[in-house]
């Protein structure tokens, strides 16, 4: 699955790619082809190079310690 109106997917995309227009959804479509059947992973691999370059990287929780 390739949601190709999503915003952090098409931000995604042109972050990875070094351009500077986001790409239309049929053109990301077209795109995403060479990535079958893996799409839903290329996916998210655009949200996290969205996330990464706004510096919103969701972090692991850690388990609290309990007071002894």
């Amino acid at each position: 699955m390739l949601p190709i109106h999503d915003l952090g997917v098409r931000k995604g995309w042109a972050i990875t790619y070094g351009k500077k227009q986001l790409p239309k959804p049929r053109e990301l479509l077209a795109f995403g082809e060479r990535w079958r059947p893996y799409r839903t992973v290329a996916s998210w691999y655009m949200w996290r190079a969205c996330e990464r370059a706004a510096g919103t990287t969701i972090r692991p929780r850690t388990a609290r310690r309990r007071p002894e």
